[in-house]
């Protein structure tokens, strides 16, 4: 596994290179535009509900600060509860083609209504690169893998079980796609986080979104989002703790998780044609008495060159 991440993340930057130089239009010949310069693609959408993994295929440089409450549900352990994160993502447009992301960082507040202490601190931090292989305005197609690294720098742990931090940190290798036609836009993802060491749990990654300009600016969302594991940590087992099942901020490192399927949508609104901001929710429609992801309502700002 660990050799298919480097051969998808040597892909990526051979891509990079082969590409021809782009026009400079900003700082360091960057070509800030990135998708969106002259003869580009003329909107941009990105997917709300998913923030951490659903990574768009479009090439951008902008800043998205993001508010996530996450709802534990009540059959969990700790008979409920909520998470509260506070974080910020920021994209870097090298060219039209070539992008460099951080998409995961900022801090987290944990409240637990029994049996764990509450906790907070800060994130694991993610940086990676992505790579629009096909780049198609005129048909509305673009087709881009990437690859991130997640540093485990976080520092969140309750009762002696670290949420995040885990050594070793983890790859996620990915490719995005979306379609455009006039007002709609359908767009993928398909990608997997593997974990570096035992420590921490290995997940495939899927996701769908939908959307459609109902008013000038204001596009509804409909989203799906999977995280299928692969192989489980080494931090709890057991025939209860064994199967505690994480989200995408926190990795229980349990030996057999389960599948998490959400199912949600909102909406997103362009203030200028620099700025939009999104509303989304969405439900864990697998949830059991194992897992800590029962809802979440999110919010973030856009603001892309």
């Amino acid at each position: 596994m660990r050799g298919a991440t480097a051969a998808a993340g040597a892909a990526v930057l051979a891509a990079a290179l082969s590409a021809s130089p782009a026009t400079a239009e900003g700082p360091f010949g960057l070509q800030l535009e990135g998708s969106f310069g002259e003869g580009g693609f003329k909107n941009y959408r990105p997917p709300i509900t998913n923030p951490i993994f659903n990574e768009s295929p479009f090439i951008t440089t902008e800043v998205r600060p993001i508010y996530v409450y996450h709802d534990i549900p009540d059959d969990f352990v700790t008979g409920g509860g909520n998470v509260n994160v506070a974080a910020i993502q920021a994209r870097l447009a090298v060219n039209d083609r070539l992008g460099i992301i951080a998409t995961t960082d900022g801090y987290s507040w944990l409240d637990f209504d029994n049996v764990l202490p509450d906790a907070d601190g800060w994130n694991d931090i993610t940086v990676g690169v992505k790579y629009a292989l096909i780049s198609d305005p005129a048909s509305g197609l673009i087709v881009t893998p990437g690859l991130r690294y997640t540093i485990p720098v976080g520092n969140i742990d309750t009762a002696g079980i670290d949420l995040n931090g885990h050594a070793g940190g983890y790859f996620n290798p990915f490719v995005s796609a979306a379609k455009i036609w006039d007002k709609m836009q359908l767009q993928g993802m398909v990608g997997a986080n593997i974990s570096f060491t035992d420590d921490g749990t290995s997940t495939f990654l899927a996701a769908l979104h939908a959307d459609y300009e109902v008013l000038p600016g204001f596009y509804p969302m409909l989203e799906m989002n999977l995280f299928a594991p692969i192989d489980g940590g080494d931090q709890l087992a057991g025939p209860v703790l064994g199967k505690l099942t994480g989200a995408d901020l926190f990795d229980l490192a349990s030996d057999e998780p389960e599948t998490i399927l959400t199912l949600g949508g909102g909406f997103r609104y362009a203030v200028t044609d620099n700025v939009m901001f999104g509303v989304g929710a969405d439900v864990n429609v697998l949830q059991d008495k194992d897992h800590v992801y029962g809802w979440r309502i999110l919010t973030d700002l856009v603001v892309h060159f």
